[in-house]
């Protein structure tokens, strides 16, 4: 948001001996952060206004007009501006004049006569005026000059979301509360009188609000006399200065107010909109904003109706058919408060958020409607003295607001900003900042003004906050607090996560991903998956992310697709949360779950992957949960599930989780590039396996003499289970065998159709002392029996 020092000196008397860029350095420590400072200077000398006599066009140039601009006398220039007309007052450089250090003379640029120039706000440093003329209001004496003052300024730039909080910091009036404060300056009362000023005995208009938790307040007058003329050349300065394009007197009006108090409004033509009634609208309505543009607006969106016919969409923007035009006569104007979250809401799922909603969404004050109104009306008097008013003050506030009491521990609040705070500080600090405070020993007792207790200062930590950043955080000496440290056991669930995650990541291949905890419906429709009944999200982040995931396996499978790109293997893992529906609609559970995916390119890598997979089980079974994991066969049902190469993942008999390699059906649906890859997921309940969790893993004592490993190669079916392979390997006993583990599996080569390679790893070793060479080839000849008397075939 661009803060005009002008602006604010309006309000609080900032000496002009305070550098600019220092004031903006204490606000920053103070309040939010500035991003920019910028001196805007004049760049031009001896403007003038000047009235438009006469405008012809020239026949050779398509935009090139002649025109007759007077001034202390008659000017023949040529210009390019649009929208002229004659009798329009606009901003001429005569001859001597300079803009942009150039000096105006008799000719334009390509040497045609032209004396003077009509000025464009972009050739004064008016960027959002652009290439149109800069027009004065009607009435200006021509030949008068161009006051240069408003020119001469600094702009702060506050970065928004510091003050996303703060409602009250998006007007002017709001960021001079706070420097009157941090100078310790006097602020200005804001110069309206709304009881003096709107009182004229006139019928109300007539307000209905269906709503008032969505409409809390709704203010509205008639005013006859508005014309959509130019507005004062120092207004149009501060808009164009603060990022809003001036377009008329009753446009630039409303901005004003919002740019200065922060209460956005809305000029309606009052021959068309005659009441108010602010309702949701009905399903599947339309509407045609100001912008031309019809939307389709979202079930429930709040409206601003006349006659319950709509007119206005409620905190976003006006109505196409109800906009104020050169022939108005009567302006209805409306000034209003609006429910935060409906309005963001709204404005999201329109994909359309304006200067308005994006002040509504912030909690507003909904003091400032009728302040508002006021505002307005006393700016518009200064330029229309025959300004009328053609009704009362309508305001419809069914539920007036109290800010609540909020009690102050100074003790707690010493022990929360690390420095002494006694009760007269506290006083003195929310004072400057319009609180109002009662001391009661060490307590004080304090009620936030309307403009901060509509969200930012509810509780008593929000009180100590103002405290601590008037006092200043760069102020407190940063030192340890002391406590006393309690012993905490940790969640048993906890526990198993981050053990879990020190196996598979810290000591093992795998990398740990996040994704979001919905599904994304494009790629489950890619995948071919039903997702099911699920809980959907009532304010989803994006369209098509509003179901909360059950699995973690499509999230998986999309990493995947993405990493396919930069590695030709890898493992992924993720410990995430997956949502279930109850009972009833309102009945929710939550459980922590393990996702595993192994991943390799070849188009016969099936068993590499379902293997590394099933070790990566077995390792985490006996290492993290102290446990054996037991593998069922399963049948497949998701779309990732291989109808032959699906297993249940049991412990103490419970089934807590399923692997299985995805087929090429699937892979092919994700892309066709992938019949060329192998993938297997695994995902199973780290909440029901938190129950095993009953001590610590042990590990095996390190053995005093060295151990012997012998890898062993045979051939097997390539349908075969590991079940029946691990179960006709644990029937072997040898005094010297250690244990037995995997090590991996191949098939195509040299290896027969229908069949794979094994490779078996034995561990052999004596307590005693180191193996002799006899004791090596003796357990060597005797396994290799055990092999073939099991019906393996040793590979040479």
């Amino acid at each position: 948001m661009l803060i005009s020092l002008n602006w604010l000196r309006d309000f609080v008397e900032v000496p002009h001996s305070v550098d600019p860029k220092e004031l903006a350095l204490q606000f920053t420590i103070t309040t939010a952060e500035v991003e920019g400072v910028e001196h805007l200077t004049p760049n031009w000398q001896g403007l003038v206004a000047g009235r438009i006599e006469s405008l012809a066009p020239i026949p050779s140039e398509a935009k090139l007009q002649k025109a007759t601009v007077l001034t202390d006398r008659a000017h023949e220039t040529l210009t390019t501006a649009p929208g002229l007309k004659v009798g329009d007052v606009v901003v001429f450089a005569p001859p001597g004049a300079t803009v942009g250090g150039h000096m105006i003379g008799t000719k334009d640029p390509q040497g045609r006569a032209a004396e003077g120039m009509i000025v464009a706000g972009q050739a004064v440093g008016l960027m959002q005026i652009g290439a149109n003329a800069l027009f004065c209001p009607p009435g200006t004496a021509p030949g008068s000059p161009i006051d240069p003052a408003p020119f001469d300024d600094w702009i702060i730039e506050v970065d928004n979301k510091s003050i996303t909080h703060r409602p009250d910091c998006w007007g002017h009036y709001g960021i001079a509360r706070e420097v009157a404060a941090m100078l310790s300056l006097p602020l200005r009362p804001y110069d309206v009188t709304p009881e003096v000023q709107l009182a004229c005995g006139l019928p109300a208009i007539a307000i209905e609000i269906d709503d008032p938790e969505k409409c809390p307040r709704y203010s509205g007058l008639l005013m006859k006399g508005l014309r959509a003329q130019p507005s004062p050349l120092w207004m149009q300065v501060r808009l164009a200065h603060c990022g809003m394009r001036p377009i008329d007197l009753i446009v630039d009006l409303t901005n004003y107010v919002m740019l200065e108090l922060g209460q956005p409004m809305h000029a309606f033509d009052g021959e068309k909109v005659s009441n108010i009634q602010v309702a949701a609208a009905g399903k599947g309505d339309t509407f045609k904003t100001l912008d031309g543009v019809t939307r389709k607006l979202p079930d429930d969106t709040l409206m601003i109706q006349c006659g319950r016919r709509n007119v206005a969409i409620a905190g976003v923007m006006g109505g196409a058919e109800s906009e104020v035009s050169a022939s108005t006569q009567t302006v209805l104007l409306e000034s209003a408060n609006f429910d935060a979250p409906t309005i963001r809401r709204a404005a999201t799922a329109m994909g359309h958020r304006t200067e308005a909603s994006a002040r509504f969404e912030k909690s507003l004050d909904p003091a400032n409607t009728v302040l508002g109104i006021a505002r307005f009306h006393k700016l518009a008097e200064s330029q229309l003295p025959g300004l009328t008013l053609a009704s009362s003050l309508s305001d419809c506030y069914p539920r007036p607001r109290t800010p609540p009491v909020i009690t102050l521990d100074c003790d707690y609040a010493t022990r929360l900003i690390g420095q002494t705070v006694t009760p007269q500080r506290v006083t003195e600090i929310l004072t400057k900042l319009a609180f109002n405070c009662g001391q009661d020993g060490s307590k004080v007792h304090v009620t936030p003004p309307s403009w901060r207790a509509t969200k930012d200062i509810s509780i008593e930590a929000d009180v100590i906050e103002e405290v601590a950043r008037f006092i200043g955080y760069n102020n407190i000496e940063p030192k340890l607090p002391t406590m006393t440290a309690r012993h905490f056991e940790p969640s048993p669930d906890l526990a198993l996560e981050h053990r879990t995650l020190d196996y598979l990541c810290v000591g093992g291949d795998y990398s740990e991903v996040f994704n979001y905890i919905w599904y994304e419906d494009d790629w489950c429709r890619r995948l071919g998956f039903d997702t099911g009944d699920c809980i959907t999200l009532m304010n989803p982040a994006a369209e098509g992310c509003a179901r909360l995931r059950r699995t973690l396996v499509p999230g998986l499978l999309a990493m995947a697709d993405r990493n396919r790109h930069h590695f030709a293997r890898f493992s992924l893992c993720e410990v995430g949360s997956v949502f279930f529906t109850g009972q009833k609609e309102v009945e929710t559970s939550q459980q922590r779950n393990l996702g595993l995916l192994a991943a390799e390119a070849g188009r016969k890598a099936d068993g590499i992957v379902w293997d590394r997979l099933r070790a990566a089980l077995d390792g985490w079974a006996r290492q993290v949960i102290d446990t054996t994991i037991e593998f069922r066969a399963a049948s497949g049902a998701a779309p990732w599930e291989d109808a032959d190469r699906t297993a249940a993942i049991c412990i103490g008999g419970e089934v807590i989780g399923r692997v299985s390699v995805v087929p090429l059906a699937c892979r092919l649906k994700m892309d066709e590039r992938l019949k060329a890859w192998a993938f297997a997921t695994a995902e199973l309940n780290l909440s029901a396996a938190a129950a095993k969790l009953g001590r610590p893993a042990k590990l095996p004592q390190v053995p005093r003499f060295p151990q012997v490993e012998l890898d062993f190669s045979v051939l097997a079916d390539s349908k075969s289970r590991w079940e029946a392979l691990r179960a006709k390997l644990g029937a072997y006993r040898h005094g010297l065998l250690r244990r037995v583990s995997f090590v991996e599996s191949y098939e195509g080569g040299a290896i027969p159709a229908g069949q794979r390679s094994l490779t078996l790893r034995a561990q052999i070793g004596h307590g005693e002392r180191t193996l002799t060479d006899d004791e090596i080839q003796s357990f060597v000849s005797d396994f290799k029996a055990h092999l073939s008397a099991s019906g393996l075939t040793l590979r040479a």
